[in-house]
């Protein structure tokens, strides 16, 4: 005889993946699945190569390439195994969300590019104005006040506090002369 307490309500056997495709967007086209490794594989062989021109060493007296050989090392082994042994329904699908990665992503390339060219202040002010308003959708109230004093931190923190040289900017050259 069966009871009442006795039920078990239905599993759902429809996995991750597909409700989250069912309900917020597109799956990553079928011949894309393996970009996901192929690019840390293709990153870290470069790394490998650069690493190794850095001059190795030994590891009773490690050269400069020796640790990021290491690293990379790492990352070609496990970039290759995910290529193999990857499932496509592992990925998650294309969203919005995805795109906000991708701006966040260029515009850290940007930060180099800037930090490269006129220093650390200024990029680092937009780079966490950018962030805070469009990524946090923070009020210019409180994004402007953050960014700045945000970027004046980081900077005492790294440049003064801890040693860490940074290129003089725009800002260095015009407070100093």
């Amino acid at each position: 005889m069966s009871k009442a307490h006795d039920f078990v309500p239905p599993v759902d056997h429809t996995g991750h993946a597909e409700r989250e495709r069912a309900e917020h967007g597109h799956p990553v086209p079928y011949q894309l699945h393996w970009l996901g490794p192929l690019v840390p594989l293709l990153v870290g062989l470069y790394t490998m190569y650069e690493a190794y021109n850095l001059s190795l060493g030994e590891l009773r007296n490690p050269g400069p390439g020796l640790w990021p050989f290491i690293v990379s090392t790492v990352v070609v082994g496990t970039a290759a195994a995910l290529l193999f042994i990857d499932h496509r329904d592992d990925y998650e699908t294309w969203t919005r969300g995805t795109l906000i990665i991708i701006g966040g992503l260029v515009s850290l390339g940007i930060f180099i590019l800037l930090f490269e060219a006129i220093g650390f202040l200024v990029p680092a002010v937009l780079m966490l104005l950018l962030w805070l308003r469009l990524f946090a959708q923070e009020s210019w109230k409180w994004a402007l006040p953050l960014a700045v004093g945000g970027a004046l931190v980081l900077y005492l923190i790294f440049d003064t506090a801890l040693g860490v040289p940074f290129p003089d900017g725009v800002l260095v050259d015009a407070v100093t002369g």
